[in-house]
């Protein structure tokens, strides 16, 4: 049984762009998709206790419904209970950062193994994959230190 790296997982770009890509990654057979206000108002419900996220190595939110307010045209949407077995791959994210024009932006914590993990993608690229694992004090030092492993 693997660690999980925990923690929250952000879109940004223009609104459709959003919605496109959130589709693409958490929309399967278990899923339903409903828009509100011309599309301002997303609502995925799913019968399962996650969304997994395609294309990636064992990622999900962990949530049975998720309601997300596209009502700017260009925004930021933070999904929290982000979990991706023992750490965040940063390839996964690539092809959908660059197919939706999407800039995505990953934190996480894991406590088993003492680490926190940053990684920012723009445009397909990995601008940011930075991996902390020196605290003198792990428990006093990281903010959400309960989370993960």
């Amino acid at each position: 049984m693997p660690n999980w790296a925990e923690g929250t997982i952000k879109l940004r770009g223009r609104a459709e762009n959003i919605a496109s890509a959130l589709k693409h990654m958490l929309v399967d057979e278990t899923v339903t998709v409903e828009e509100e206000y011309d599309g301002e108002l997303i609502k995925l419900n799913t019968t399962q206790s996650y969304f997994y996220i395609k294309g990636t190595r064992r990622a999900f939110i962990e949530s049975n419904s998720l309601e997300l307010w596209l009502d700017d045209d260009f925004l930021i949407v933070e999904l929290g209970n982000f979990k991706q077995a023992w750490a965040a791959i940063p390839d996964n994210y690539q092809d959908i950062s660059k197919q939706f024009d999407v800039d995505i932006k990953i934190f996480t914590f894991e406590q088993g193994y003492e680490f926190t993990q940053e990684i920012e993608i723009s445009k397909g690229n990995v601008i940011k994959d930075i991996v902390n694992e020196k605290f003198d004090n792990y428990q006093w030092d990281v903010p959400f230190s309960k989370l993960g492993g």
